[in-house]
């Protein structure tokens, strides 16, 4: 973990070494960031200067994107090949360098080339907000040291990194969509999986209710509940759930269903239950399955309730996990239960050609309590389980709805009509390609930042937007795709409204057409990530003051590398000024008349300030 309380750090110069890992009971290949993965928790505050110097020691072209980050006045530090910057070659590196004015909480950084960020190329952003900064905790607590409390909980939050995991490099499993699917093989937590015996029995999780008093996201105040739970039990050893196909019970929401028949063995695939396939799928084209010992043990997370709150920070940076990928959330929990041992269980949901129903578990553990490694007790009572194995939840649990997420703050959208309103059709055409209104996106050889249209990229894929303008995207599943699966949708540089979204078409031109029924103008969420349903629609809408080239995107790597993206242009006079200027003050050796910034140049430059990053 790395604290920054000033403008600019001291140099923090770290070194890193490769290494293979059994995260998930498979020894594999691991990309780290100097030598962990997750990489480091980045810690600032509202309002600093973050210096970072990466040196790239992978053997494969890399860069680093700050998700979620506005990168206002510095479009060039957004880390995306192709649009901002060039790859950082291998032995290569690349000085990241950005202020945090007026942007606070959980964020995370992660490798934008390939899908090389599956491979564990990601950590953890916290910027800690201002003392003048306006917290949502005035409505849970009801007198001023509790208050107190909260803000200190939100201090002290642990971060957890939430994604699936594969037991091959991501460069090699690209390529098993041509065989019908890409199944990830385990869920990983903070880094961490769990490693099962493969014959252990049928067994169910103990019942587990989340008592979230209340949280802050990428959107907004509000409750959590749907996709973590908690259940106090004596732990040793967890097993993977396994209920009845009879007891299960579907809710209404149409992307928590999917095939899931009752799983009450354990394959050697990981220690996970058998893996379910498209059909057609080559499973000769996987490796050998094989089940050992994690090299680490299960996640345990202390909470002391005589300190009355415990707050957590979680991210997803997987693939199919039901909190959209890319979205954070600050959870705040009530310490109000007897001491003792809580599950956390993170469970995936079938979607696409993704089927398979994973699970991995936490514990939070109470102060006073101690963990039992020699036995393990289990509630066989199915109608006492929330969370379901084919990832769906009772008809009562209490799900977070997150179109009812408003910003505690009041930021509210524009509700004049938009000055240019755009739609965009996404489909399936292949195998491995995905199209946003016909066309794939494709890396541009020269980033568009620095470059002109007679250096090779797409004018098909790159829509210059008018400048301090509001504007509306219509976003749609095609009606002819192959697969009408959902996707999270991440837009560079801007954080935007959620105005609405839904199931089959959108028969409407702009939002001023549709009905107030379907369109949400007074108090709608505020994020950067949102997700786009399943054969369904979304519109969003946000105001282009930034000047960039911003990415928008699908954040399933697997989509982005086939093509689900596009650049969205604004503020080209503004750019030149703004990429010019950063590249006077922070490269002394470039030639200041330029109009385009030397990313190849300013790659080479070693800062005497800032923080040290090692890609190895």
């Amino acid at each position: 973990m790395f604290t920054v309380r000033t403008a600019l750090a001291a140099v923090i110069l770290l070194s890193a070494r490769s290494s293979n890992a059994a995260l998930h009971g498979v020894s594999r290949e691991v990309y780290l960031i100097n030598g962990q993965q997750p990489g480091p928790l980045i810690e600032i505050d509202e309002g600093d200067e973050l210096e970072v110097f990466v040196k790239n020691d992978l053997p494969v072209e890399s860069t680093i994107h700050w998700h979620g980050l506005l990168q206002r006045g510095t479009p060039g530090m957004d880390g995306v090949p192709g649009v901002t910057q060039f790859p950082i070659a291998p032995g290569g590196n690349f000085t990241y360098r950005f202020s945090v004015e007026n942007e606070y909480g959980f964020y995370w950084y992660h490798s934008h080339f390939r899908a090389y960020y599956n491979d564990a190329i990601r950590g953890p952003l916290m910027i800690h907000p201002s003392s003048s900064r306006r917290r949502p905790f005035e409505s849970l607590a009801k007198r001023p040291a509790e208050l107190e409390v909260l803000l200190r909980a939100e201090r002290d939050a642990p971060s957890v990194l939430l994604n699936d995991w594969t037991h091959s490099l991501s460069d090699s499993s690209r390529e098993w969509p041509r065989q019908g699917s890409v199944p990830p093989e385990s869920v990983l937590k903070a880094g961490t999986g769990l490693g099962l015996s493969p014959t252990s029995s049928t067994m169910v999780i103990p019942s587990m209710q989340m008592r979230a008093a209340a949280a802050t996201s990428d959107v907004a105040a509000g409750s959590m509940a749907s996709d973590m739970s908690m259940a106090p039990s004596p732990i040793s050893h967890p097993a993977q759930a396994a209920v009845s196909s009879s007891t299960m019970e579907m809710p209404s929401m149409s992307t928590m269903l999917g095939m899931s028949p009752a799983m009450d063995s354990l394959s050697p695939r990981g220690c996970m239950p058998p893996m379910m396939f498209k059909p057609g799928f080559n499973i000769s084209s996987l490796p050998p399955e094989s089940c050992t010992n994690t090299t680490s043990g299960l996640l345990t997370i202390p909470a002391n309730n005589t300190q009355g709150w415990l707050a957590l920070n979680l991210v997803n940076a997987g693939s199919v996990l039901y909190l959209a990928l890319g979205q954070r959330y600050s959870v705040m929990i009530k310490l109000d239960l007897s001491p003792g041992n809580y599950f956390l269980r993170f469970a995936t949901y079938p979607a696409g050609d993704m089927q398979q129903v994973l699970e991995d578990q936490a514990i939070i553990s109470y102060s006073g309590s101690t963990l039992n490694n020699t036995s393990t007790s289990v509630m066989n009572d199915p109608a006492s389980v929330w969370m379901l194995t084919n990832g769906s939840a009772k008809g009562d649990v209490a799900a977070l709805n997150p179109s009812l997420l408003s910003p505690f703050d009041g930021n509210k959208p524009p509700t004049n009509a938009a000055d240019l309103t755009k739609s965009f059709a996404i489909s399936q055409t292949g195998v491995t390609e995905w199209v946003i209104d016909g066309y794939p996106f494709a890396e541009p050889t020269t980033p568009i930042l620095l470059g002109n249209v007679s250096d090779g990229w797409q004018t098909n894929t790159t829509i210059y937007m008018p400048f301090n303008s509001t504007i509306d995207i219509i976003m749609t599943i095609s009606k002819d795709s192959m697969d009408k699966m959902g996707h999270p949708m991440h837009l560079h540089g801007h954080k935007f409204w959620v105005l609405g979204s839904g199931e089959g078409p959108f028969p409407y031109t702009s939002v001023i057409d549709a009905p107030q029924t379907s369109i949400n103008l007074q108090d709608p969420p505020y994020r950067d990530t949102a997700e786009l349903p399943p054969s369904g629609w979304i519109v969003i809408r946000y105001v282009t003051d930034n000047p960039g080239a911003w990415l928008l995107h699908c954040h399933l790597q697997w989509h982005l590398v086939s093509g689900m993206a596009l650049v969205l242009v604004e503020g080209e006079e503004q750019i030149a000024k703004i990429v010019n200027a950063s590249n006077t003050s922070t490269d002394a050796t470039s030639d200041s008349t330029t109009s385009h910034f030397d990313a190849r140049r300013h790659a080479t430059m070693f800062t005497a300030l800032g923080l040290l990053l090692i890609l190895i």
